[in-house]
């Protein structure tokens, strides 16, 4: 084999055999083409192939209108974009990689995307795949990673998809219709994850990678989601976004006895594994550093995430995690109380006229979901141990998750696999406010009785009353009825804002430190009002920041364009890109890269730094994050005060929902 050389970039025909050290005729000559163009072939090492890299960006600009093309390469792929506006890249992908096992790409638009008409991908396979370039600045794909089979294994996607062509966001999973999914296809075939790549990055870029696992209390969500546009935080962060989609619900957490994987029933997880694995294999095809991986998640997103530090089976699959709004009260769910929901919903109809595995998946997805809608909200009604808002849960007494994390946590952290991962865990002022628009839409009269019951069905009767007659949660008696203004609402907000997400969080992250952990922990007091939330309830009185109100300003994708939500999301944006590039959210901690030569010009350059080397960020001390040890460290996003919780009322007088039901 002719050893492989380094061509300079301007003398290099546009696409090289490194196997015959010569170029490809089939469209090496195109003048049309840019990128490097170089293609991997067997036997040629690692450090060969880089070596035949230069930083050409994996997105540039070109002054002619490229021709599509259909490729058939070696054994290695290379992916060519042509669009107007002549955005192109040049991809090398492995049969094993994130993109190759994947093999299909496609593009999602966004209704006004008339500036970036689809780009071509032809694959080697005579695939054609479509990607777009965003205004932001990243180039998008959104690749599938995985298939399976109703309640099977995810595996790897390697026979592709055929010649499907998608020219927008990729098929949800099947869920009822809301505000995630509205407009969207929904399929069983819905493992994908949207990719967003900076268009400045190269194959040398070893940028850091954010995964975000979506939430919908494991029953909704999809890479479709508003606000869940990656652009911004790629571009502007200099990072790889990937968004995971995940089975969910029944389909997800639920198998049929007769399915071999209801002995580890926990599918929606193992996909998130399945797709980190490949994110490991690939992700540096597109500029990523495998190396270099935080995932976040945000309520049941973040809920998996907390799961997964349980498992070895997510091991070494990322360094840091960012938990946002994650109800912490609830643990995951025990065999027996998924035995109980499981025997609950097939014995509802359809699924109860089957007696095998091969008629269950003949049911339509479509009763399925009704089904599950059904089971969702009468079975915590009926089974002891089932969250109110999220009685489908991943299943801890497998392989996959052998315990439940936050029990071994306080009990047992030498058994937590993952006690090490640096984490970042947030929460907003109003968690609860959510659920009190949809059980009050509007201000209700002060009335005891309502208040305990509306407590006993979110916490248990016996909780309830201790709650009710605390001095921190108890309605004023010397109000009478219709008295108190919104007192109702408020105290009820606060009661189960406190008991389900805020203390049971703080109380963790104490955990984790005291463990040898490292940990931050932030308090959102300004938000950005989700699709959810929008209306005339609760969660639009002014101050108040409401379940879901942290994805807008995550992403930087606010509809809302005022000078308060664009310094918010300014702020997030620095705090979460130190955290993701430098495992620490205090903007203090970033480093600039400044190269320091021994001569006089190159020594000049480091007391005025524009190249290579590592100098601190000034910045000012109100960014300035303190690693979590007590309540006096929560940082408070978007300034204001922290609340606080009642010392020793939350997991002592009053249990925690794994406290009760996960021991």
């Amino acid at each position: 084999m002719v050893p492989a050389q380094i061509i300079p970039r301007a003398t290099r025909p546009r696409s090289w055999d490194l196997r015959t050290n010569t170029p490809l005729s089939s469209y090496g000559s195109d003048p049309n083409l840019i990128g490097t163009g170089i293609q991997r072939t067997q036997g040629v090492e690692d450090e060969a192939f880089e070596d035949q890299y230069d930083s050409t960006p994996l997105c540039e600009v070109d002054s002619e209108e490229a021709q599509d093309l259909d490729i058939q390469t070696h054994s290695f792929t290379s992916i060519y974009i042509s669009q107007r506006p002549k955005y192109q890249q040049s991809l090398q992908l492995r049969p094993s990689s994130f993109l190759i096992s994947t093999i299909g790409l496609a593009s999602h638009h966004t209704p006004d995307d008339f500036f970036s008409p689809p780009a071509h991908l032809p694959l080697s396979t005579g695939i054609v795949a479509k990607g777009l370039s965003t205004p932001e600045g990243a180039c998008r794909y959104t690749v599938r990673y995985g298939k399976a089979e109703r309640w099977g294994e995810s595996e790897w996607a390697l026979d592709g998809v055929k010649n499907q062509s998608f020219s927008d966001f990729p098929p949800s999973c099947p869920q009822s219709p809301g505000t995630y999914v509205s407009g969207n296809q929904q399929s069983e075939d819905c493992l994908f994850a949207t990719v967003y790549v900076p268009q400045s990055a190269n194959l040398l870029s070893n940028l850091p990678v954010f995964v975000w696992v979506h939430g919908g209390s494991h029953i909704a969500g999809s890479a479709s989601a508003p606000g869940l546009d990656g652009s911004n935080l790629a571009v502007k962060g200099d990072m790889i976004v990937v968004v995971l989609q995940y089975r969910l619900g029944v389909l997800g957490f639920l198998p049929p006895s007769s399915a071999s994987s209801s002995s580890n029933p926990n599918l929606g997880l193992r996909d998130v594994i399945l797709a980190l694995k490949g994110i490991q294999k690939g992700i540096r095809v597109v500029g990523g550093d495998k190396d270099k991986v935080t995932v976040g998640g945000q309520s049941s997103g973040a809920g998996l995430i907390r799961a997964l530090l349980g498992s070895s089976e997510a091991k070494g699959l990322f360094r840091a995690a960012i938990i946002q709004s994650d109800p912490m009260s609830y643990g995951n769910s025990p065999n027996s109380v998924t035995l109980k929901l499981r025997d609950a919903f097939y014995n509802q109809e359809p699924m109860k006229k089957c007696t095998d595995l091969e008629c269950l998946r003949g049911i339509p997805s479509a009763s399925i979901i009704a089904a599950q809608d059904v089971l969702v909200s009468t079975a915590p009604l009926i089974i002891e141990g089932l969250p109110l808002s999220m009685p489908i849960r991943p299943t801890f007494g497998n392989p996959t998750l052998p315990t439940d994390p936050t029990v071994s946590l306080f009990t047992s952290p030498s058994d937590l696999p993952l006690w090490d991962i640096p984490l970042l865990i947030t929460t907003v002022s109003n968690e609860a406010g959510t659920a009190v628009s949809e059980l009050f839409p509007g201000p209700v009269p002060v009335s005891q009785d309502v208040y305990l019951a509306t407590l006993a069905a979110t916490i248990n009767p016996d909780r309830a009353s201790i709650v009710s007659s605390s001095g921190e949660y108890a309605l004023p008696n010397s109000l009478g009825y219709g008295e108190g203004g919104d007192l109702f609402r408020e105290t009820y907000e606060k009661a189960a804002t406190q008991g389900i997400w805020a203390c049971p969080n703080r109380d963790v992250a104490e955990r984790w430190s005291r463990n040898g952990g490292k940990v931050w922990v932030g308090q959102w007091n300004k938000g950005v009002t989700y699709p959810s939330n929008a209306g005339e309830g609760y969660c639009t009185l002014q101050g108040t920041v409401c379940h879901e109100d942290d994805i807008y300003p995550t992403f930087g994708t606010s509809p809302d364009t005022s000078s308060e939500t664009s310094s918010l999301e300014q702020d997030i944006l620095k705090y979460w890109t130190s955290f993701i590039t430098h495992i620490d959210p205090s903007p203090s901690s970033t480093k600039r890269d400044v190269d320091c030569k021994k001569s006089f010009r190159d020594w000049f350059s480091w007391f005025w730094p524009f190249k290579r080397a590592y100098l601190p960020v000034s910045s000012s001390s109100s960014d300035d994050w303190s690693p979590y040890t007590s309540e006096e460290d929560v940082f408070a996003l978007g300034g204001g005060q922290i609340s606080k919780c009642p010392e020793g009322f939350w997991g002592g007088r009053v249990k925690y929902d794994w406290q009760i039901y996960d021991q």
